[in-house]
């Protein structure tokens, strides 16, 4: 058997997200098949005892997180879906959480240690906000755990990957001219942009002399045209 990371690696002591049950009988969390159903605790440790971390980040997993879960396994074999050039399988873990607040670090760092694509669903009571990594991490809103449900584009485990983290990060299932990492990118890029675009405003407002008042006109007018190009392509 492969140990592909940390979250391929088997631990006792096994605890499921709450399922519901769908007409029929056949249960499903978040949506998703019963087959794809793992319940395989992770101990903390198994990270911060592991990985190099800092005294803050290692703290924060002792105080933030109860335990770690890998809960559904959603890959061809337990889906009929087919393989992805790109994305083989994705895992869903749980991180019940100690308080009603997302360690996005510790997330971070636990994304950055394993090969496959995470979606962490992040639960405290009967609530559970759902997050992914891109260029950062993305968190959705919380949510009730019963009415929490996921939609998956069947057309391949990239399509799935790009549905599930679309659906995280903006609410919908996916865009027809950019993948997901392209979005984030293209968002990180216009925060960028826009914070810069404040302050060179703010100096064009103060300079006094005209040719440096110029020169920054100049760069705010460059500035909103690669802005407005950004948000034409989105």
């Amino acid at each position: 058997r492969r140990h592909d990371g940390l979250l391929g690696e088997r631990h006792r002591g096994a605890r499921r997200l709450r399922a519901r049950v769908l007409p029929g009988g056949e249960a499903q969390m978040l949506g998703l098949p019963s087959t794809t159903e793992v319940g395989r605790r992770i101990p903390k440790e198994a990270f911060y005892g592991r990985l190099k971390v800092s005294a803050a980040l290692r703290q924060s997993f002792i105080d933030d997180v109860e335990r770690f879960t890998v809960a559904n396994s959603i890959k061809t074999s337990t889906t009929g879906i087919p393989d992805g050039e790109h994305v083989h399988e994705v895992l869903v873990v749980e991180v019940a959480l100690k308080a009603r607040r997302v360690p996005e670090e510790v997330l971070a760092l636990v994304a950055q240690a394993n090969p496959h694509k995470l979606l962490f669903a992040c639960t405290f009571d009967d609530e559970v906000r759902l997050a992914v990594m891109l260029k950062g991490i993305a968190v959705g809103e919380w949510q009730s755990v019963d009415d929490a449900s996921l939609t998956l584009k069947a057309t391949s485990m990239d399509g799935v990957w790009d549905s599930i983290a679309s659906q995280v990060a903006y609410g919908d299932t996916g865009s027809e001219t950019a993948t997901v990492e392209e979005r984030f990118a293209a968002d990180a890029r216009l925060k960028t942009l826009r914070e810069e675009l404040a302050k060179t405003e703010a100096r064009g407002r103060k300079e006094r002399q005209l040719a440096r008042k110029n020169a920054l006109f100049d760069q705010v007018q460059e500035l909103k045209r690669q802005i407005a190009a950004i948000e034409e392509g989105r």
